[in-house]
């Protein structure tokens, strides 16, 4: 098991050393030192791992993106031409070059890079929002009975325009029993969501669907975690839970529990298909798709309504029927 090192100097001269680290360019004994000293540093073990998540990423992005033939040309050309110089000139022949070949992968994938550290931001903003809905209402507010409530009384909580979507949670999360289900209102916003309380596995386990107002998920193969009959999860670990979430007709679904990783995403995977359909076919309880403008303003939104949520907030249930 990892330990802290105290040892600031001595972390610093080894986070200096660990891209070339990575890249098979230290000496066996300066690499040696290195791996010792990631068995006693838990916080340069973290820096290790985020580099190599980044590295990951760069190299999938690098291994997808096309190169244009006029640009493979023109690199080959430039080292063909740095090769026939005479041997005083090669070194500085080749550091042009490689310069050169430096600045065109920045090019072509530069952008492609913050493009995606621009969605894995807008991810995890979005997540924030189902994490932050479980933690308020399930497990700080406890707005659920110990005993579940009938079926009955949740519909009747959940009014007619959600009711039918009681029977999907039921069947989709096998061991899980539903205690409670009722639309929230966010104190301060005008959003609401809708809230299913599962327990399970020891545990308790949210199902939480608030409208997306234009807001989307950002797409790419390399944001999403899985993929359920064509619809693409989102996972992140967040204020010690793991959420997945997926956007379903007109809203963003989540899935929340302190179950691990794994276990989340399954039950999201097992949700994903039955909700979307039942969603679509209950058409007339979903909003109309804002244009451009009105979903960057939702993102907007998004981002401040998840950084200035406090503890202090408390979900109101809505205990009458809500209008169709």
């Amino acid at each position: 098991m990892n330990t802290l090192s105290f040892d600031s100097k001595r972390c610093e001269r080894i986070r200096q050393q660990l891209d070339s680290y990575l890249s098979n360019e230290l000496l066996v004994e300066t690499a040696t030192e290195i791996v010792r000293h990631l068995e006693s540093c838990e916080a340069c073990s973290r820096d290790l791992e985020s580099r190599m998540r980044v590295r990951d990423a760069l190299q999938r992005a690098v291994a997808k993106q096309p190169v244009p033939d006029s640009v493979r040309a023109g690199v080959l050309r430039n080292l063909r031409e740095s090769q026939s110089r005479s041997l005083g000139t090669t070194g500085r022949r080749w550091a042009v070059g490689l310069a050169a070949i430096a600045f065109l992968l920045f090019s072509l994938f530069g952008g492609e890079w913050l493009s995606l550290r621009r969605g894995q931001q807008v991810i995890a903003s979005i997540l924030k929002l189902g994490i932050s809905d479980h933690l308020i209402c399930a497990i700080k507010g406890h707005n659920y009975p110990e005993l579940a409530n009938s079926p009955d009384q949740i519909r009747k909580k959940l009014g007619a325009s959600y009711a039918p979507l009681l029977r999907v949670v039921q069947e989709r999360l096998p061991g899980f029993e539903v205690l409670e289900g009722h639309v929230c209102s966010v104190p301060g916003s005008d959003r609401k969501y809708v809230h299913f309380i599962t327990r399970g596995q020891g545990t308790i386990l949210s199902v939480i669907l608030t409208e997306r107002n234009g807001a989307s998920l950002p797409k790419g193969k390399f944001l999403a975690s899985a993929e359920s009959a064509g619809l693409s999860i989102y996972e992140d670990h967040l204020s010690g839970m793991e959420i997945a979430g997926f956007e379903s007709a007109q809203y963003f679904a989540f899935v929340v529990s302190d179950l691990s990783q794994h276990q989340v995403l399954q039950v999201a995977r097992e949700l994903a298909p039955a909700l979307n359909e039942k969603l679509h076919v209950t058409g007339h309880i979903l909003t109309p798709i804002a244009n451009d403008g009105v979903a960057d303003s939702m993102n907007l939104r998004i981002l401040t309504e998840t950084t200035q949520c406090d503890e202090k907030s408390r979900c109101r249930v809505q205990e009458q029927r809500q209008n169709a």
